[in-house]
């Protein structure tokens, strides 16, 4: 066992003082929260030490509206080297997370009111968020819960005139699917025959375990110039706090628009420096942590796919990608909230329900269980929810 994700490295004392976002700091002590796709390990030593020296500088100035250019390098090597897609660093925007960051081509890309985004359903509530904060209007448009696929005839149903984008999640949150190369060619050739433009929210891409996950830039897809890619450092690389987020563009004059309408400028706006210097460390130096987080992570996958196939509520479904599994509940008419918090009364173990609030009207009669844990803490929180599972039928 690598010691890095070993039992012994979970500082719960910590844990409890700064995870939020329905993890371990908004539960009493006693409950397991399996929530928030956040890791319970700490970062890889080279982003601490990156910072460290950082810091005794002793200087705090305003970064480049831009972007740090150390930290634009990195990302474009990232995405040249692990994911086969030549990207150029000055297509590169850092922002305040890849939150922001899909909010930010929502900007962009609804200009007036009413413009139609189409979005994957099931998919994480930000999508909808962001484009509704915007201006914009969220079209769901279900996808295969098998392989998260669209069904074009529906899809195409659902253009009109407002229609300006489709947003896709790859890896998709909650599923755990990764869109094959035929699909998203589908996607890309789909856009281009609708001039819509395809925002690929890719925070998951290096959590893959049986399916290797592929850019929308990957050099092997149709080319197309009205695509980004919105990305981030804290799945895979455990830094949701520092908020490193980016977008990438295919081209200069939409990275321009994307610089106006993120508002850097303004100074009001914009990801700090010492996040960027923390990011940079990570791509540069943490890839070897990256490797053996993934090596414990495919570990905890199949210790959850056990539990789950070992419960008599739940439907089995592997995890592809991300340490997301997303079972669905076998009672009938089932309610994922009203399950999740029964869960929680008699288990102490925290999860995340299915519903529209959470990841569209598709993912009710589901949960979301979050493995990116210690061995340790996953054993004892299925041990109690097998404790209680006659109470849950």
């Amino acid at each position: 066992m690598n010691p890095s994700f070993a039992n012994d490295s979970v500082n719960l004392e910590v844990l409890r003082r700064r995870a939020y976002n329905y993890r371990w700091a908004i539960h009493p002590p006693g409950v397991i929260p399996l929530t928030a796709a956040d890791p319970d390990f700490p970062a890889c030593p080279e982003v601490a030490e990156a910072i460290r020296k950082h810091l005794l500088e002793g200087y705090f100035p305003y970064g480049r509206p831009e972007g740090d250019n150390q930290f634009k390098q990195a990302v474009a090597s990232w995405y040249t080297r692990r994911k086969n897609s030549p990207v150029a660093e000055n297509l590169v925007l850092p922002v305040n997370s890849a939150a922001y960051g899909l909010f930010v081509c929502a900007r962009m890309i609804c200009t007036n009111p009413g413009d139609e985004v189409l979005i994957p359903d099931p998919v994480d509530f930000l999508f909808r968020k962001s484009v509704e904060n915007a201006g914009g209007v969220a079209i769901p448009c279900k996808v295969n819960p098998d392989t998260a696929e669209f069904d074009f005839d529906s899809l195409s149903q659902k253009i009109n005139a407002r229609t300006k984008a489709i947003f896709i999640c790859n890896p998709n949150n909650p599923l755990g699917r990764a869109l094959s190369k035929e699909e998203l060619n589908r996607i890309i050739l789909f856009a281009q025959k609708h001039d819509l433009w395809v925002v690929s929210d890719e925070i998951w891409a290096d959590i893959d375990f049986d399916k290797k996950c592929l850019s929308v830039f990957d050099s092997k897809l149709e080319s197309y110039a009205k695509k980004l890619v919105v990305s981030g450092l804290s799945k895979n690389f455990a830094l949701a706090g520092l908020r490193i987020g980016y977008i990438i563009a295919s081209d200069e004059q939409t990275w321009q628009s994307l610089l106006t309408f993120s508002l850097h400028q303004t100074t009001a706006f914009g990801i700090p420096l010492i996040s960027q210097i923390a990011g940079t460390a990570a791509l540069n130096e943490g890839e070897y942590w990256l490797e053996a987080f993934l090596q414990h992570l495919n570990k905890m996958r199949d210790k959850t796919s056990a539990f789950i196939d070992s419960c008599e509520f739940l439907e089995t479904r592997i995890t592809e990608c991300t340490y997301l599994a997303f079972p669905k509940l076998k009672l009938h008419e089932a309610n994922s909230t009203k399950m999740v918090e029964k869960i929680l009364e008699l288990s102490n173990v925290a999860l995340v329900p299915g519903g529209k609030e959470w990841f569209e009207s598709q993912s009710e009669g589901h949960i979301r269980i979050c493995f990116s844990t210690s061995e340790e803490i996953l054993e004892e929180a299925f041990s109690r929810i097998k404790a209680v599972e006659h109470l849950l039928t």
